[in-house]
């Protein structure tokens, strides 16, 4: 897991997949509101990978100058695309599409289910922007990390 002190040095650091292949640069860090804890980064690869990419980092770790995620680069490339357009932070909407990409679930929606409190849904529900018919596609419960060096 990254450290609360790791996050700042995380800006240009290559991204490497489980398989040990590089999969870009960190070009910047997506830190989860409720928690203050690291959740995405959006990476840039090579110009013969798949451009920017979202890869998940609850579960990643900082090891000297690289981040080490646990998907391989096939997992990571074949996630869906975001058009984030113009924003620099993942709509809900955004941010579900990419969970099922990679298998993982909303923390909010874990602790939901393991304690049974409901406040997940109740949370999102409060916040629904209006005149979205209801839909939370442009809301978003992450922030950009501002002191990443860039």
């Amino acid at each position: 897991m990254i450290s609360q002190e790791q996050l700042a040095g995380l800006a240009r650091q290559p991204v490497y997949a489980a398989d040990g292949v590089k999969v870009g640069d960190v070009v910047h860090v997506l830190l989860d509101d409720t928690t203050g804890k690291a959740e995405w980064a959006r990476v840039h690869s090579d110009s013969s990978g798949p451009g920017d990419v979202f890869v998940p980092l609850r579960e990643a770790v900082h090891v000297g100058d690289r981040v080490q995620v646990p998907f391989a680069k096939a997992t990571i490339e074949a996630a869906a695309k975001v058009d984030v357009q113009g924003r620099q932070v993942l709509s809900v909407a955004d941010e579900e599409k990419l969970f099922a990409c990679f298998g993982l679930r909303d923390v909010r929606e874990q602790v939901n289910a393991e304690q049974g409190s409901g406040w997940s849904q109740m949370d999102r529900a409060d916040h629904i922007r209006t005149g979205t018919d209801g839909r939370e596609e442009y809301r978003t419960r992450l922030r950009l990390l501002q002191d990443n060096g860039a």
